[in-house]
């Protein structure tokens, strides 16, 4: 298909219902009733640009699928900045279908905490969930994954082939809960020891 020019291009009235669409921003998470700046009409569908009305920044929608799309895994607070901004840039590739992307990320942030928490460098990525597992970082009830992140890790760094949603999903949850049992765990602990601790006599 190529471009037809801006005729197709409409501004919807304001005060009219079209100019409004409820979605979840893919850029802070939010559920919104966004503002449709413009429509354009195609042969293959409608993409409307929309506007957040929670973080001001934009989003398309293009024949009903929206970009960027909510970020999927959840939140994890007490992240040291570099984990922080990795996992969250590894959130913003599964928003864009990005998800061998998603993978190495993943691969590397948990690369990264081994060796944070004493792992040697340079180690095979296999060697480094072995260490994690064996320092009590992995728990029971995630062992079952643990295999299948050693396949997924290297399929998504020697191999080309097709990208898997479902595999990269599992990647990046497995990643956040091992996340969530170093970092915030710990970091919500310190917090609640913080405010019970006795105050003491001056």
């Amino acid at each position: 298909m190529r471009f037809t020019g801006t005729e197709p291009l409409k501004t919807p009235d304001i005060r009219q219902p079209e100019s409004r669409y409820t979605y979840t921003c893919g850029h802070c998470n939010t559920k919104v009733s966004g503002i449709v700046v413009s429509v354009y009409e195609t042969p293959l569908g409608t993409v409307k640009w929309v506007l957040c009305t929670d973080c001001g920044y934009g989003s398309v929608l293009n024949d009903g699928s929206l970009y960027p799309s909510m970020l999927f895994g959840p939140i994890i607070e007490g992240l040291p900045q570099e984990v922080k901004e990795a996992y969250q840039e590894a959130r913003n590739c599964m928003s864009v279908r990005a998800y061998t992307a998603c993978e190495l990320l993943c691969r590397k942030i948990l690369m990264h905490v081994s060796v944070e928490k004493g792992a040697k460098e340079k180690e095979t990525f296999a060697s480094y969930l072995t260490f994690l597992s064996e320092q009590g970082y992995i728990t029971p009830p995630m062992t079952k994954w643990v295999s299948l992140i050693r396949e997924h890790g290297g399929k998504a760094t020697h191999l080309i082939e097709k990208p898997e949603k479902k595999r990269a999903e599992s990647t990046l949850m497995f990643t956040a809960e091992l996340l969530r049992l170093i970092y915030e765990m710990e970091h919500m602990a310190s917090q609640y020891i913080a405010k019970t601790q006795p105050e003491k006599e001056t």
